[in-house]
């Protein structure tokens, strides 16, 4: 839990920063036009902060998307994009993992989440104290200012105080002027500087503020904020600026006035109370004079902008999409697409005979020779629960097929040709390679007959359970190295009481446990390659499985592992959806 919330946080952090960097690159390019727009894209770049990447692919997820090839359309075009930020968002997510897990080699990683959530609160609390002391000037002036009749957009009120005039409030705005402000300026500087605050007015500037004030509270660590805070400041006066000498207003009035209103008042101590003075001013003061004309977006720059935005909000949910159950399906087929079975078959497996053993998840390879007489390796797979047959194909115990409830799943009978014929001219190694790859790639055959046989969507995740973790015993491993046994003594044989194995890994212990205890096991033991060893443990009656320490006693004495149990993180499969018996049996 500890891991996943510092990881999903880091990746909100450099995908927000990464978002910055490019509103920052467009305000580039748009630097001969409106500073409205560039205002704009900060305002966006501000926001992305307030809304992780993640919530939008949450949302993505729910949207199903079309099957099959991707036609070169917009939605296609969307798709390419979906898949290049999933793989940009793993790299950057492996990294923040990494720098996780370094921390947390070091220290436990309750103890660094605990620490960096009593920093970050202390930060919080200190930026919302600070606020709210500038809210609480601004709350006491407006309290002692008296009513004006002079007529504006909103309520005007007039100030006793030497602070600037000035837009205050959100949802029932006022203007704030201070007292003989009409007496200090000439009619048409009193004009131009009215003219200024009712584009405040207009386009919600101390709502926008708000918004930025709550990013700089919530991550007052990152520079890129604060930054953020002043670039909005700026364009924001200089979209009014340019507003006001729009509507015929001349320059120099417009310039004496807002000097003498530098001259004579102090600058509101608020964002979110927009005033006159804000900005660079000796620069905001320059191009009034110059009074440059703005250009136009033009049909390049409106498309520009227009694809951006649409991608900025479509990509994340196209990445949720594809990354969905819904995708998880198509991902399953196209998975062994090449390498699909052949001549499949499935039945109902017949009915146990009276007084047997139950048959368990059995999987055989033979050869048949086909219509051409080449021999044609084939599978067969009798007897499997299909909760079984999931977990196998995703190399997951049992314990980790979750999801849609498979115990009322019929049993089925399934076999098919694997698509490596045998040539007449193989050799008994060509043979033995052969079988060896079945063996390798028979899960990846088994997805692609779930998702095309069955219907099978899945969504993988990881969830911590109850389970094992195997580990070195502090005795050290007493598994011998293998002994190049020839392949036809390679292996595994088990009975109700012993498991012995010729030139396998450590991943056949780690099998056998989770088929005992039906639980998950993590091996963290370390050791590659292949032994051989043997494993015994005292008889059971009537062939029940052996109590997990008696496994774990065999296990540290015979091979010098050691088996504990405990809560672990897994893969678990979530079985979204699943064609019906009747579906699977008639479909084929």
């Amino acid at each position: 839990m500890t891991s996943s919330i510092l990881i999903g946080f880091g990746n909100h952090l450099w995908q927000s920063t990464l978002f910055a960097a490019l509103a920052g690159g467009l305000t580039l390019l748009l630097r001969s036009n409106s500073a409205r727009v560039r205002w704009s894209l900060w305002l966006a770049a501000s926001i992305k902060f307030l809304v992780p990447f993640a919530l939008l692919t949450a949302v993505g997820s729910h949207i199903p998307w079309p099957s099959g090839s991707t036609p070169v359309t917009v939605p296609g075009l969307i798709a390419v994009a979906g898949h290049t930020v999933v793989e940009v968002t793993k790299i950057g997510g492996e990294r923040v993992t990494k720098l996780v897990q370094a921390s947390q080699a070091v220290n436990h990683g309750a103890v660094i989440l605990m620490v960096l959530e009593v920093v970050w609160g202390i930060g919080i609390s200190a930026v919302a104290t600070r606020r709210f002391t500038q809210w609480l000037r601004v709350h006491r002036v407006l309290r002692e200012s008296a009513a004006s009749s002079l007529p504006f957009a909103v309520p005007v009120r007039l100030s006793g105080t030497q602070f600037e005039p000035a837009v205050v409030g959100i949802l029932r705005p006022v203007l704030l002027l201070p007292e003989g402000m009409q007496q200090r300026l000439a009619p048409a500087e009193m004009d131009a500087v009215l003219a200024h605050e009712r584009c405040h007015v207009a386009c919600r500037d101390n709502l926008a503020a708000s918004l930025h004030m709550l990013v700089e509270a919530l991550f007052w660590f990152h520079p890129l904020v604060w930054w953020l805070g002043s670039r909005l400041v700026d364009e924001r006066e200089r979209a009014c600026d340019e507003r006001v000498l729009a509507h015929g207003h001349t320059s120099r009035s417009y310039a004496e006035g807002l000097l003498k209103v530098c001259e004579h008042y102090l600058q509101s101590p608020l964002a979110s109370a927009a005033g006159v003075s804000g900005g660079q001013l000796s620069r905001r003061i320059e191009a009034i004079m110059h009074n440059r004309s703005v250009k136009g977006l033009g049909a390049g720059r409106k498309a520009l902008l227009t694809v951006t935005a649409f991608a900025a909000l479509a990509t994340p949910l196209a990445i949720g999409s594809l990354t969905s159950p819904h995708g998880s399906a198509a991902a399953a087929t196209a998975d062994s697409a090449a390498t699909a079975l052949r001549n499949v078959t499935i039945r109902l497996a017949p009915p146990p005979v009276p007084d047997e053993l139950p048959a368990a998840h059995f999987v055989a390879f033979w050869l048949v020779v086909d219509e051409n007489g080449a021999k044609v390796p084939r599978i067969q797979v009798d007897y499997p629960s299909l909760r079984g047959l999931v977990a196998a194909a995703y190399d997951v115990d049992e314990s980790q097929v979750v999801g849609k409830d498979l115990s009322m799943a019929p049993k089925y009978q399934i076999r098919a040709d694997i698509p490596w014929p045998e040539s007449p001219t193989d050799t008994g190694e060509e043979r033995a390679a052969r079988f060896r790859r079945a063996n390798s790639e028979l899960p990846a055959l088994q997805r692609e007959l779930l998702a095309t046989h069955f219907g099978l969507v899945v969504k993988r995740e990881r969830r911590q359970l109850n389970g094992y973790v195997l580990t070195v015993g502090s005795g050290g491993s007493k598994l011998q190295p293998d002994s190049n046994a020839s392949f036809i003594e390679q292996g595994t044989g088990r009975s109700d009481r012993e498991y012995i194995a010729t030139m396998t890994p450590v991943g056949n212990i780690v099998h056998l446990l989770e088929a005992m205890f039906h639980a998950p096991v993590v091996d963290e033991t370390g050791l590659k390659g292949t032994y051989d060893y043997k494993l015994t443990w005292p008889p059971t009656f009537p062939y029940t499985t052996p109590e997990p320490p008696t496994m774990a006693k065999a296990l540290e004495e015979q091979l010098g592992l050691h088996l504990e149990g405990k809560p672990v993180t897994v893969d678990v499969i979530d079985v979204i959806s699943l064609k019906s018996p009747d579906q699977v049996l008639t479909s084929r």
